[in-house]
């Protein structure tokens, strides 16, 4: 099997057990509505799991529309936060990667938003479809039609971040090139308007792995030329977000 692309080693995903980058994670603007009910939908009054959940946005989310909800995670920093947050209460949480979680079956859909590339994908997949039929896996677009900011940002990113692994690459296409899933149907829910902060969206960066604030080499000017970058307030910015529905391949 061809190795996984090095930019997603396990060694770079260690820094979501890291307080700051924990403390971060809730500056991510919220999915879309309509990503949570096509979800919704698609488990169809099942039980779901959210596999690599975070601060479990998904899980919480879904929880109250669906027949029940367990979420994973190997990071329990990130589990500790989520069992603060709104909706915590109706979500089974399982401190493990979704590679060994000891699970309830049957689950109608596995979901993991913004987590799938961190799997360990020989052991993960056939497990994922052993667990459900569906596999969905969500990500969103903080900056959707911001192109010029995009443009701006681009250089601040390559100049610090500290993953020189990383390569620009789209998971679900990597995992159905190596025969691990197959590609049955893709959902694009219409952009959410999205109004953070300076100080939040500079915040949400350091929530992701390649710019962990202690990994960086100077996080000062990092942080003063995504200021920079972004420009003065008020913002006002679209969160768009999709879902790729897989199957066993």
């Amino acid at each position: 099997m061809e190795p996984k692309p090095s930019g997603w080693d396990v060694r770079y995903a260690t820094v979501f057990q890291e307080p700051h980058v924990v403390a971060s994670y809730p500056n991510r603007p919220p999915y879309p509505q309509e990503t949570i009910d096509e979800l919704a939908r698609l488990a169809a009054d099942g039980a779901v799991v959210d596999a690599g959940c975070g601060t479990g946005e998904l899980a919480r989310r879904l929880a109250p529309i669906v027949a029940r909800v367990d979420a994973v995670d190997v990071s329990l920093p990130m589990l500790e936060l989520a069992q603060t947050l709104p909706g915590a209460e109706l979500v089974q949480w399982v401190h493990a990667g979704i590679e060994t979680a000891a699970l309830d079956p049957p689950y109608a859909l596995v979901v993991a938003g913004d987590s799938v590339h961190w799997f360990d994908w020989d052991v993960a997949l056939p497990r994922i479809f052993a667990l459900a039929p569906r596999f969905a896996v969500v990500s969103r677009n903080w900056f959707h039609g911001a192109d010029d900011l995009v443009a701006r940002l681009r250089p601040v990113y390559a100049a610090h971040g500290w993953n020189k692994d990383f390569r620009p690459l789209d998971p679900v296409t990597e995992l159905e090139r190596r025969g691990l899933l197959r590609i049955v149907d893709r959902f694009e829910a219409p952009p959410e308007p999205w109004q953070p902060t300076q100080e939040e969206v500079v915040a949400l960066h350091f929530s992701q792995s390649g710019f962990a604030r202690d990994r960086l080499a100077d996080a000062a000017l990092f942080e003063r030329e995504l200021r920079e970058a972004l420009g003065p307030e008020p913002y006002a910015f679209a969160v768009s977000g999709s879902i790729v529905l897989t199957q066993s391949a």
